[in-house]
Formats: structure tokens, sequence, C-alpha cells
């Protein structure tokens, strides 16, 4: 048996030298397809956390008019606290709103003077606010609703503005996003049926090329199976290149990529590396399986059709 194996690997290890070119041409397809599915791995984990850190700004202030009390304020607070839809409730004095303004605007000093202005005034540059987040982004239409239908409502005013432009640009990315991600799906059931086709071709031509030995097989008695495993095992060779060039192409280019991700995702830890080493298994040992079984499908099919007992 192991003479046997070792006669079929020599035979593959053949082939894949003789017709190197058309070799490098099958790996270069499955490692496209790969990197298509790769690239929508990355893509759903970068689109996913930036819905997510969008929707972790998204929330609705509500500024309450000078002639409130603090009692009423803290009334309304516990009433909006107990609602169903909401996560969250801060209360922003006159003083904090100043501070993280004065933070935000450092640099713009023509602002910060007028702020300076209108303290020697006594004018009341920011009024109290409560800021309310909601445990999902789509239960805030009903928070404004009980909002605007609260008894306090003559006390207080709504900022929806950032609310919206907030989830209009949810909306927005996811899409753009759907969009890509149909392309990317669309682009890599092209590359597995190029793939497909390369590997039906590639038999062809090796049955071909081989014809004489496969007869002087059939001729000494090998088997069906011993004559088609080479073929087999050769298009196994791609499939295993293919997955080691994967590899290396997505950690070089999350090394590359990074940077980038701690810049746009300051505040969130996003490491591309750990991603992949954490599911290491789940993703390139799927994709070799998926590929794999593509290939083995085509060999099976150019074998049937050209390779004659």
């Amino acid at each position: 048996m192991f003479v046997n194996f070792r006669r079929v690997f020599k035979f593959a290890a053949q082939d894949f030298g003789r017709n190197i070119w058309l070799s490098i041409v099958n790996i270069t397809i499955l490692i496209l397809a790969l990197l298509t599915i790769n690239f929508l791995i990355i893509f759903n984990l970068l689109t996913n956390n930036a819905i997510h850190v969008i929707k972790e700004k998204v929330d609705v202030s509500i500024y309450f008019k000078q002639t409130i009390t603090q009692e009423q304020i803290d009334d309304l607070k516990q009433k909006i606290s107990s609602s169903q839809y909401i996560k969250s409730v801060d209360y922003v004095s006159e003083e904090e709103s100043l501070e993280n303004f004065i933070t935000k605007h450092a640099q713009d000093e023509n602002l910060l003077n007028a702020i300076e202005e209108l303290k020697k005034d006594n004018s009341s540059v920011f009024l109290a606010s409560l800021k309310i987040k909601a445990k999902d982004i789509s239960m805030y239409e009903s928070i404004l609703k009980e909002l605007k239908e609260s008894q306090y409502v003559d006390l207080f005013e709504i900022d929806e503005n950032q609310f919206q432009d907030y989830t209009l640009m949810t909306q927005r990315l996811i899409n753009i996003s759907d969009k890509i991600r149909l392309f990317a799906y669309v682009l890599s059931g092209v590359f597995m049926l190029i793939a497909f086709m390369m590997v039906f071709n590639t038999i062809k031509i090796a049955i071909y090329t081989h014809r004489d030995e496969i007869a002087i097989m059939k001729l000494v008695g090998a088997t069906e199976n011993f004559i088609k495993a080479p073929f087999i095992l050769n298009i196994l060779f791609y499939n295993m290149i293919a997955l080691i060039l994967i590899i290396v192409i997505v950690y070089l280019g999350g090394i590359f990529l990074q940077p980038i991700m701690d810049k746009l995702f300051e505040g969130y830890t996003i490491n591309l590396i750990s991603y992949f080493n954490s599911n290491f298994i789940v993703i390139f040992f799927g994709q070799l399986l998926l590929s794999c079984v593509f290939s083995i499908i085509s060999s099976l099919i150019s074998i049937k059709r050209y390779l004659k007992f």
C-alpha cells in the first residue's frame, strides 16, 4: 500500500512539474477565489464594528428650560429611566456641558473668547440636559413619542438632529455594505466557477499528456482508482499551495491594515490578527474544504468524461 501511495505521489508531482505554468494559473485562480472570501470576512468584521460604533454614539438629548427645578428634573429622569426602551439616562449639568464644550473646542480661541464674554454677563451658556440612550437604535422613535407626550413636555426641548444624523449614517452604511457584500459574493462565485473550469481543463490536458502512460498502466493491470488518484492528488496540491499563500497574504494584509483600523476605530479594540488567530480553523480549513470539494467534483467530472476504461 505504501509503495502504491509513493507511486501515486510521484506521478502527481511529475505532472505538476511538467505543466508548471498551467499549475501556476490554477493556483492563481484559486488564490483569487479565496481572496474574495477573506475580503468578505474582513469587510463583515469592519462593517459590523462600524455599525456598532455608530449605534453606541446615537442618543437623544433633552435640554431643560431655566425655569425647571431640580426636583422636576429628578422626577423626569426617574420616569424616563423606567421606560422599557431606555438603556441609560445621564444627567449633564450646565457646568459639565460647558467643560465638555471647552475641552472639545480647545483650539478655537475665538469661540473660547466668546464663551468668556458670555460668562462675564452671567448669561447661561449651556442648559442642563438629559442624555438618553436606547437599548436598540430602532427604539428611538418610540422614545421620542413618549417624550413628546410627557406631562413635562413644556419644561424641555428635544434635540433630534444628532439622532437623525446618526440613524441616517447607519442606514447608509448598511445599504452600502450590503451592495459591496453582494458584489463580493458574485465575484467569489465567478472566481470559483473559473477555478472549476480551469481544474476541469487541467485534468483534460493531463490525461492527454499522460495517455501513453495510462495505456501502459491499463495493460499491466493498474486499477481504476490507481489511475485516477494522481490527477485528484495533483488538484489537492493546488488547493494546499493556494491556501498557504492565502494565509500569508491575509496575515501580511492584517499587519498593514491594523494601524489604519486603530485610527478609524479609535477607542474600540479591533485586532485583525487576533481575530484570524482565534478563528483560524473555522476560517482557513473551511476555505480549504470548500475549494477541495469544488476541485474534486470538477476533477471527477473531467476524469469520467475523458478517461475511458
